[in-house]
């Protein structure tokens, strides 16, 4: 069959394409236009609230950058002091140096001998100290003994076996 047609029954016939639709070579071979989405055997208008717009398949609608869906409608972000809206554009995320808590940006508090991490929503602790609660205490290295690969933990020397909180002859 030609375009606009297809077979029935070993016959042409012509297909019904409705209002707000075009031809195409797919399912019932009519598509309905950019901002309309098939509704039964018709094309019905994509519904856009305040604030939206028509995603790439034109059918469906999503949010402008900085709002969020909510039942229906496209609300704006409620971005905190030290936040700014994230990659999506439907979240918010805090500035480097501060952490989320609640709706909220809090300053990330570094304690001494500590760094922000790369995200900079977290703290490590320097080369030789280790985390404990909220601060950086120093890893005492027993004799026959270095400081880890990481720098927060110690390890025993070649010969030597961890024994509690020192290292002892490894013997054969």
């Amino acid at each position: 069959c030609h375009r606009g047609f297809r077979e029935v029954d070993q016959a042409c016939q012509a297909i019904a394409v409705p209002r707000n639709a075009s031809l195409d070579s797919y399912r019932s071979g009519w598509a309905c236009v950019r901002g309309y989405r098939e509704v039964g055997k018709s094309c019905a208008i994509v519904v856009m609230p305040p604030n939206s717009y028509l995603d790439y398949s034109g059918d469906r609608w999503k949010c402008d950058r900085g709002f969020r869906e909510s039942n229906g409608a496209c609300l704006p972000l409620q971005v905190p002091l030290n936040g700014y809206i994230g990659d999506s554009g439907d979240a918010w995320e805090c500035n480097h140096g501060y952490r989320r808590s609640g709706d909220t940006c809090v300053a990330v508090v570094v304690p001494r001998n500590g760094f922000l991490d790369s995200r900079g929503s977290d703290w490590n602790c320097e080369r030789g100290f280790r985390k404990v609660d909220n601060s950086c205490r120093m890893v005492e290295v027993p004799g026959n003994a270095h400081l880890g690969y990481d720098g927060n933990e110690w390890s025993c020397d070649s010969g030597y076996k961890r024994q509690r909180d020192s290292c002892t002859v490894n013997r054969p």
